[in-house]
């Protein structure tokens, strides 16, 4: 069984190959363009719309006439 200290070890001496700019530079490129995910639009009714929007119904204006004062 491995000891932490020889698992640590083990990393400290483990090398990186570096790469060269040209290559790095075709990865990022491919990562840039990558399109996005195409996902479908969802259906949502006017009910949804108007909640989304604030609008809680009749009684949301009923209330705000309420609050005036005059």
């Amino acid at each position: 069984m491995a000891k932490i200290r020889d698992i640590m070890e083990f990393k400290r001496k483990k090398e990186k190959n570096p790469i060269c700019f040209a290559e790095h530079l075709k990865r990022a490129n491919d990562r840039y363009h990558k399109p996005p995910p195409i996902k479908p639009a969802e259906v949502m009714s006017i009910d949804q719309i108007k909640r989304l929007m604030g609008d809680t119904g009749s009684r949301q204006f009923l209330k705000d006439k309420g609050n005036v004062r005059k």
